[in-house]
């Protein structure tokens, strides 16, 4: 599994850039901590380049970096920045000599909150190099950059302000997906645990855990790190989907083209009036959605979530009551 290194731009004498009451070295150091967390806590090897209030210039941290991480190939280094300039949106830079992939997904992630890009920018010294200098001088490691926005941007600056620890969790479900860490828990083994112990607290089977880490014995070692296996068919709740609003936008207008009620809206957005403001996130859908297994029906799927058939086929946009195992469904 790769380790993921997190720099925090700025820092002490350093302020960065500012506005709209925000700067950049406190910012990008919250959300910085906050995917650290995420990261440590699913067993991700994960270190902070910068973790105070304090100087350091990105030469030493490009030295520390390659000091305690030579292994470059198997490094992911995630810058947090913020903008200015009088532009708007969210941009995340990556090396000339990496694929899109990882970029690619953080972007997907966050083009809910605002309008994000993702691209390379060569340097116009040395156009086979890397404009930014972490970049250029971190050759071979995953530098990924990201912008989370232009502090003199009033509208950018609010959804800065309102959204650190959705821009965390995002950016961490992005880099568990790319390292193939989401689809399964890490435990790290303490004192006294045993694999019984550890099965029955993740209601799991101790030949589960046993084979899915590839061990055969019981004998475990503290600080040693386990997949936790989960069920593939679970069913999960649906991410919301955001509306970010713009000009001319109503409350009416949004319900209409979402196929909902403004009441609905307003409900699910804790609003009491009608009033929005341009650049403000909706959310629009909080519906649920499950996998269908062995042996449900329309029938048994709305009894068990008290609702009705007819409901459930207008929601799924189903003309027929046959289901296939493995189909997901919403659910109202």
């Amino acid at each position: 599994m790769k380790s993921v290194v997190i720099n925090a731009s700025g820092g002490g004498a350093d302020f960065g850039t500012k506005g709209n009451g925000l700067v950049e070295k406190n910012v990008s150091l919250e959300i910085s901590k906050k995917i650290y967390d995420i990261l440590k806590s699913r067993g991700v090897d994960t270190y902070l380049l910068r973790n105070g209030d304090t100087t350091i210039s990105y030469d030493d941290r490009i030295k520390d970096l390659k000091s305690k991480y030579p292994n470059k190939d198997n490094v992911i280094l995630i810058s947090n920045t913020l903008n200015s300039g009088g532009s708007s949106g969210i941009e995340i830079i990556y090396p000339l000599s990496k694929k899109d992939t990882l970029p690619k997904l953080i972007s997907s992630k966050l083009e809910t909150l605002n309008d994000t890009k993702y691209y390379q920018y060569r340097y116009s010294v040395d156009t086979t190099k890397d404009y930014f200098y972490l970049t250029r001088e971190t050759p071979g490691y995953e530098t990924v950059i990201i912008r989370y926005g232009y502090v003199d941007n009033s509208s950018d600056a609010n959804i800065i302000k309102n959204n650190i620890d959705q821009f965390a969790t995002m950016v961490a479900d992005a880099i568990l997906d790319y390292i193939g860490a989401s689809a399964t828990s890490l435990y790290k083994v303490k004192s006294g645990d045993t694999l019984y112990s550890i099965a029955k607290k993740y209601g799991t089977t101790v030949d589960k855990i046993k084979k899915a880490n590839n061990i055969t014995s019981n004998t475990l070692q503290i600080g040693m790190s386990l997949i936790i296996p989960t069920e593939e068919e679970k069913n999960e709740a649906e991410s919301p989907v955001y509306y970010k609003v713009k000009s001319g936008d109503t409350l009416y207008s949004i319900a209409k083209k979402y196929g909902i009620s403004v009441d609905k809206l307003k409900s699910i957005n804790n609003k009491t009036s009608n009033m929005i403001t341009v650049g403000e996130l909706l959310i629009i859908d909080e519906v649920n959605k499950i996998t269908i297994n062995k042996g449900d029906t329309l029938y048994s799927i709305a009894k068990k979530y008290n609702t009705t058939v007819d409901e459930l086929k207008k929601l799924n946009n189903l003309t027929s009551n046959t289901l296939s195992i493995g189909q997901t469904l919403k659910i109202p």
